[in-house]
């Protein structure tokens, strides 16, 4: 039977699964019990560029990882539904949170791994919302996605929260937007969009995809709404992304 999570149990999950419970949002209490063997690795106090100096970059063209295996690179989702239809292209979803560690770990790496997809792979990242104080950080994400600003935004949160300290993880909608004000971001346009009508969609969508494909912490990939990527380390996700993906082409191909 597949195991739908309830509305806030996603983003209690991942500030479990990003050992943050200290520096969680107050809306949430992490659960112990949900670290994926992915997430397990300690966290940091560095910031994503010093992750990034540290760590090669892994092509969608190549490193591939052999012989798969179920239960350990990936967990097989029951009636999987990609976030958008396919179009002939595979769907990479990277379900994160600002606030985890582990996912500021993984955005350099996935920074490199983007660079270098080819045209039949679409990456989308979704960040998670789960009710409550901590959404606005899933809004910031998603304005900055509609107003088009997301390359002055995206990188800038993150090192905001895990690199330079600027942030912590229970500011308020106007601290983060005082603050990105002063790094040249629009924050008229971006707090019009995070109130506008079409935002509730957007949360929605992204926390029932994640609640359907069994998230269980964050990061977490998801290739074409069909496997729940698990792997020791984020070099080794990619990698089993990477196979997916080969194996996905390799079946469409066939059809």
């Amino acid at each position: 039977m597949k195991h739908v999570l309830p509305l806030t149990l996603p983003l209690v999950l991942a500030l479990a699964a990003c050992n943050k419970t200290s520096e969680a949002p107050a809306a949430a209490t992490p659960a112990a019990s949900a670290t994926a063997p992915a997430q397990t690795e300690s966290s940091d106090n560095h910031s994503a560029a010093a992750e990034a100096a540290a760590t090669p970059s892994v092509a969608a063209e190549t490193n591939l990882k052999p012989n798969l295996v179920e239960g350990v690179d990936y967990v097989l989702i029951a009636n999987g539904q990609p976030l958008q239809p396919l179009d002939g292209k595979v769907e990479v979803v990277e379900v994160f949170a600002y606030w985890c560690g582990h996912c500021a770990a993984l955005e350099p790496l996935l920074q490199a791994w983007k660079a270098k997809l080819p045209a039949d792979v679409r990456f989308t990242p979704v960040a998670l919302a789960g009710g409550g104080a901590a959404d606005v950080w899933a809004r910031i994400y998603y304005a900055a996605e509609t107003t088009q600003q997301l390359g002055k935004v995206h990188g800038t949160v993150f090192d905001a929260l895990h690199g330079s300290r600027r942030l912590n993880p229970n500011a308020s909608q106007e601290q983060i937007l005082d603050y990105l004000g002063k790094q040249g971001v629009d924050t008229q346009a971006l707090s019009a969009a995070m109130s506008s009508f079409a935002m509730g969609s957007r949360l929605s969508q992204g926390l029932q995809f994640a609640n359907r494909s069994g998230v269980e912490g964050t990061p977490t990939l998801i290739v074409n709404g069909k496997y729940r990527v698990l792997g020791r380390s984020h070099e080794d996700q990619l990698q089993v992304v990477n196979t997916l993906i080969a194996q996905e082409r390799k079946a469409a191909a066939a059809q």
